[in-house]
């Protein structure tokens, strides 16, 4: 990967942040972005500055308690041939957030919660297609404001929250995003033994720049999930150590039609091996789903699968884990009426298919291999491998909004493009965290053979997060 020496005063900044904060042994402290339903505990002690906001008693002798959070994010972006075309870019991004977190009663009883975050983010001299895109910036906004009502691990929840499912590949909140994405709305779950059934029914929010932030009038997302409680023991040897079933439910009007797409699926997970007495764990995951309902006069067929296996060397410094998978969508025949290309509804697409965020998933085969190992307590290393090849020859290829990407132009060529990823996390102290890593998208023969340019894309960032 090449990429262009970051500025002298981005370089500057870096060292003076992480020069003016003392070194730390202590795991690092909570940071904003919870969205668990059950209210978390207090520490018995403060042992630095941080835990003495933390749990905070308002009231003697009840249970109610006030925890602060707050983030202050930067990152240097440095792109060069973007979408594999002819431009290049370096650019910022910031992001500051803080967080009150006001808890009542007992977590494994009847309790509630009321938890506010503020979020002002921005991106710095971006000049690429879109400028300041609403998932780089938005100043001064509420990322979440909601209301908890709950009994043990069950609850109810309304307000403007972010919403993660499953593994988040249809629906998630993609840190990567400056923005994060935000919902308004309600959603439960109820936890029964080792059952959980969850639902939400939300409104994404419209991301407006220098204005307050608005649920959308014009979508809606309603789901239905039902699967095994996480950390619960399986019903019977040889069943699923995780699974879960699901239903989401898209609707998005326009002034002239509707689309409502129904999305059912499923996902299992098996685990070999305990991690604190095996020397290899090994998982296995599927998950797939299958797409119905129409977009205007269209009729919707499409489909989506995935499996991955990954193994951990428990026993081996750093334990290092190797994940290899497998995915494919569907694609659209232009010979029918109807539209057969999975569309993904809501995703954290930076966490799956390739961090350039360069391919998306229709009419994709994808082949992947990733690797992680953490070789000291505060270093942690990942490197990933994906291959591209389109599954039918009369169809193009997507990006990870939907959009064609690239028409098929009559190309005969399969193989779509190779891409390589390298990033490290370094925690330089108890609250900071300093970030570094890049890929390397190499187009294949298809996107080498049609109109629209294919020249190799390197993309690099340097950042940091301090996080309390």
């Amino acid at each position: 990967m090449s990429c262009r020496v970051p500025s002298s005063r981005a370089v500057a900044a870096l060292l003076l942040l992480a020069g003016a904060l003392p070194a730390q042994a202590r795991p690092t402290g909570t940071s904003t972005g919870t969205s668990t339903g059950t209210p978390t505990r207090a520490p018995a002690a403060p042992r630095e500055w941080s835990d003495r906001l933390k749990g905070l008693s308002l009231y003697d002798g009840w249970p109610l308690t006030l925890t602060l959070s707050g983030q202050a994010r930067w990152r240097e972006e440095f792109m060069r041939a973007y979408n594999l075309g002819t431009l290049h870019d370096d650019f910022g991004l910031t992001r500051l957030m803080v967080g009150a977190d006001l808890q009542a009663g007992n977590p494994k009883r009847l309790h509630g919660r009321v938890l506010a975050e503020l979020r002002d983010a921005q991106a710095l001299s971006r000049t690429l297609p879109g400028g300041t895109r609403t998932t780089d910036g938005d100043r001064h906004d509420i990322q979440n404001l909601y209301a908890d009502l709950g009994v043990g691990r069950s609850y109810v929840r309304y307000g403007r929250q972010e919403v993660s499912l499953n593994r988040e590949r249809l629906v998630g909140v993609p840190d990567w995003a400056n923005t994060r994405r935000g919902s308004e709305g309600a959603r439960a779950q109820l936890v029964r033994g080792r059952l959980v059934l969850e639902g939400a029914d939300i409104r994404p929010m419209i991301v407006r720049l220098d204005r307050s932030n608005r649920p959308d009038s014009t979508a809606r997302l309603r789901t239905v999930s039902l699967g095994s409680t996480p950390g619960a023991a399986r019903f019977a040897r040889g069943l699923p150590t995780q699974w879960n079933g699901y239903w989401y439910e898209q609707t998005i009007r326009t002034s002239s039609s509707l689309t409502r797409r129904l999305t059912t699926g499923a996902r299992t997970l098996w685990q070999f091996g305990t991690p604190a007495a095996s020397r290899i764990v090994t998982s296995v995951e599927f998950e797939g789903a299958r797409q119905r309902g129409h977009a205007g006069a269209r009729a919707l067929d499409a489909w989506f699968w995935v499996a991955e296996t990954q193994l951990q060397w428990r026993r081996v410094r750093g334990m290092p884990s190797l994940a290899l998978g497998l995915e494919e969508a569907s694609s659209d025949r232009p010979s029918t009426a109807g539209n057969e290309a999975f569309a993904v509804l809501y995703p954290a697409a930076h966490q799956h298919g390739g961090f350039a965020d360069v391919i998306g998933r229709p009419n994709v085969t994808e082949v992947h291999a990733i690797s992680s190992w953490d070789p000291t307590p505060s270093l942690s290393l990942r490197g990933a491998w994906y291959r591209f090849d389109r599954r039918r020859l009369d169809d193009g290829v997507y990006n990870k909004q939907n959009v064609l990407f690239r028409a098929a132009s009559g190309s005969t060529a399969r193989h779509v493009a190779d891409e390589v990823d390298l990033t490290a996390a370094w925690k330089a102290t108890t609250h900071l965290r300093v970030l570094i890593g890049g890929a390397t998208v190499r187009p294949g023969a298809f996107l080498s053979s049609t109109p629209g340019g294919a020249h190799v894309e390197h993309w690099g960032y340097l950042g940091t997060t301090f996080a309390f």
